[in-house]
């Protein structure tokens, strides 16, 4: 009886990431046309003025954390969550509910963005961004009876869901309220630090621990360690949310800001045993493994140490460590997750899957661009900035362009079959 429930929950939800990854990418293309426009624009909030530069950068980041990037965090949760958690929980209509509503928000704000109109630009961000959290709570509920029937039946299936479950919600409804009440000052740069850190930073510190703890086996934490280490993340996160906030009003050093952004990444790298992991990964007794997640994993060491760079120019942008995170770590970790799974419902072996070297590759040229901008080393003088913008959004575009090519054609013409069973998971339906 099991066994045929665990087959019937699989074969309702199972395969829903594909929709997701797909609208997660076309998402990217707008918004690298959004940042284009911004880029090359003279409207009073352009990258070439001064002006409401937190407010563009709150925007932005909004459409990374809720839209495009959750896209993809959700396809990976309607995918696995039924099956590891036994328990049929979401549905069709949850899955087509939060595409078009996430859909119809990013367009919104990218909408907004491009009418030149300071005032139009705030009010439909303002609608986008309740749409955005909107499509997050409508699948917060399940999210959480997941859980709770994780724990009544005492399924041993991660803490993961608390991740969609409570964190998600909680922080896409500070965020909101961080918009709303912009005007206060500190706010928004308090919904910045929510956002970065607590949002995309534990979403990616989790994906990491999923990864190399659950699905490989490599017990770098323990079980029973699992909420210890991502609630110490939390709580520097929060702190330094905090620390931003007060930093913004005056009331705290420059110093102190950026010790509170240092603390939690270099937590973040050290809780996941990264001498472990090298052991694991590199040598003669290698172990397969993403390598765009081990990746993001060493970048929680690289954006701590540059949040201590004393002088680290950002430029254009509110916090330059905030964007190398959320281009290296964030988007690796949610990528190479999503990747991975694609890979295991192909059943390819995990020791003959590429290592994508062309995705590290052309991320390494967007995070490049951020280090000369935050060492202030201009290669061709005033035009600089315009090359940095064009290697970012070389790097950007590449790589979401890649992983869309790379899913059609495994689906439509590899020779591999698609199985509604991913590897490695079959133990959950038995």
């Amino acid at each position: 009886m099991a066994d045929n429930r665990g087959k019937e929950i699989f074969s309702k939800m199972t395969g829903n990431y594909i929709s997701h990854f797909m609208s997660s990418a076309i998402m990217v293309l707008v918004f690298l046309l959004a940042v284009s426009w911004l880029s090359y624009s003279e409207s009073d909030y352009s990258f070439r003025q001064d002006k409401f530069r937190v407010e563009i950068a709150f925007i932005l980041t909004a459409l990374i954390s809720l839209g495009w990037m959750m896209s993809m965090i959700i396809g990976i949760s309607f995918d696995l969550f039924p099956i590891t958690h036994n328990l049929d929980a979401y549905n069709q209509t949850h899955s087509t509910h939060f595409l078009w509503i996430n859909m119809i928000g990013q367009f919104l704000i990218v909408a907004g963005i491009f009418s030149n109109d300071l005032e139009l630009l705030f009010e439909m961000s303002t609608i986008g961004m309740v749409l955005l959290c909107w499509g997050v709570f409508t699948i917060a509920w399940p999210s959480w009876k997941l859980h709770r029937n994780s724990k009544l039946e005492n399924i041993n299936c991660g803490n993961i869901a608390l991740v969609p479950s409570l964190l998600i919600p909680f922080s896409s409804l500070i965020i909101l309220a961080c918009w709303v009440f912009r005007k206060h000052p500190g706010i928004l740069e308090f919904g910045l630090g929510i956002n970065v850190l607590v949002l995309m930073g534990t979403i990616s510190l989790t994906l990491i621990l999923s990864h190399f703890n659950r699905r490989l086996g490599w017990e770098i934490v323990k079980f029973g360690s699992f909420r210890p280490v991502i609630g110490i993340y939390l709580g520097l996160s929060i702190f330094h949310s905090f620390a931003s906030m007060w930093h913004a009003r005056g009331d705290i050093s420059e110093t102190i800001f950026c010790y509170s952004l240092a603390a939690p990444l270099l937590w973040g790298f050290l809780s996941t045993r990264p001498l472990k992991t090298i052991k694991n990964a590199f040598g003669a007794l290698q172990k397969p493994h993403s390598r765009l997640i081990g990746t993001a994993q060493w970048f929680f060491l690289v954006t701590g140490v540059v949040a201590l760079i004393p002088d680290f120019d950002s430029a254009k942008f509110t916090n330059i460590t905030y964007v190398t995170f959320i281009f290296s770590c964030a988007v690796l970790s949610t990528w190479g997750s999503g990747i991975f799974l694609h890979q295991d419902h192909l059943h390819k072996s995990i020791h003959n899957r590429p290592a994508l070297w062309f995705i590290l590759v052309v991320n390494s040229i967007g995070i490049l661009s951020l280090f000369l901008i935050g060492f202030r080393i201009d290669l061709i003088g005033d035009q600089s900035d315009l090359l940095y913008f064009f290697m970012r959004s070389f790097a950007l575009a590449s790589m979401i362009i890649y992983i869309f090519i790379l899913i059609i054609r495994d689906l439509l013409f590899s020779m591999d079959t698609w199985h509604r069973i991913p590897m490695s998971y079959e133990k959950y339906i038995s």
